[in-house]
């Protein structure tokens, strides 16, 4: 298969975190078009289980919560980008917990970090458009490989001064190097592909299968100097990839385990786009608030038409 035909199975899978209150105005007194991006994640398990990093995992506690629950409710959605016939829809789900690794002790010589930077989000939802993931296959230098998620998180949707993309950006290049070296299970590898921040989460997947073998985490940066004589980091057009065994052997460890089972009230993806209303996101409307379910109207989800223009 090509990658045109792969990709849109991946695409449906990849999701954005977004905070769930966020400044209604920004510096110019215009309200946002979009959510600001914490980072990028992608459906695993069917049964609302999402793959992302550690790191972006630990910016949640870093949200403010308004909630007068806080210690059961998340101040995040995994914003889910459904296609319909109509336009897209941004469909939050809501995350029920997360899962990062405690205490890593890896066997005989090893030269990667003290654990690997990969993490689980559990959102409150059945039936979600999973990919495939891919841990046999060996990484090996050359092997083309393709990337999806949201560098520079809502700046790139909004480039232009209005909200004029509502997808992952989709990359494409090849592993440059494997870490340490070529092995069965190696700590990590490199792509050749340029990465900002948001893209964190992203899945690397083989283009012509779309089968998952890693998860973008960082980028390889540079120093330069500035007029000023300052040093600043910027990004290189390499960057780091955690290997696919790491989330299987992880996801091994959720089927037994009776605190990874969804409530008995968890809707389908299905049945919450059968059962919502659906609202427009026009331009004249005064703040972007992603609802969820009130006792009233049920869920809400914001339809971004295809002729939606600015």
């Amino acid at each position: 298969m090509s990658l045109q035909e792969v990709y849109p199975n991946i695409r449906r899978s990849v999701v954005a975190f977004v905070p769930k209150v966020f400044p209604a105005w920004d510096e110019k007194g215009n309200p946002p078009p979009f959510p600001p991006i914490i980072g990028t994640g992608f459906v695993v398990r069917s049964d609302g289980v999402i793959a992302t990093n550690d790191h972006v995992i630990r910016t949640f506690s870093k949200l403010k919560n308004y909630s007068q629950d806080a210690k059961d409710n998340w101040p995040v959605f995994a914003m889910l980008f459904h296609q319909v016939d109509e336009g897209i829809l941004e469909v939050p789900l809501e995350v029920i917990g997360v899962v990062v690794v405690s205490n890593f002790k890896p066997g005989g010589i090893y030269y990667g970090p003290p654990k690997p930077d990969v993490g689980f989000v559990h959102v409150k939802a059945t039936g979600l458009p999973a990919v495939t993931i891919d841990s046999i296959t060996l990484l090996k230098e050359g092997i083309e490989v393709a990337t999806a998620g949201f560098p520079m998180g809502r700046d790139a949707l909004t480039a232009p001064g209005w909200l004029h993309q509502i997808t992952p950006t989709l990359q494409k290049g090849i592993i440059s190097a494997v870490h340490p070296f070529p092995c069965k299970t190696p700590h990590g590898f490199s792509v050749n592909v340029s990465v900002q921040g948001g893209a964190s989460g992203s899945p690397v997947f083989v283009p012509d299968t779309g089968s998952v073998i890693g998860m973008l985490f960082a980028s390889l940066g540079d120093l330069e100097k500035t007029k000023k004589g300052d040093f600043v980091r910027v990004p290189t057009a390499i960057s780091h990839a955690v290997p696919a065994h790491y989330m299987v052997n992880l996801l091994h460890q959720f089927d037994h385990d009776e605190r990874f089972k969804l409530p008995s009230d968890a809707l389908s993806l299905e049945r919450i786009i059968s059962s919502a209303k659906w609202v427009p996101r026009s331009s004249d409307e005064q703040v972007y608030v992603p609802l969820i379910a009130d006792d009233k109207d049920g869920l809400k989800l914001a339809l971004r038409s295809k002729e939606e223009s600015q």
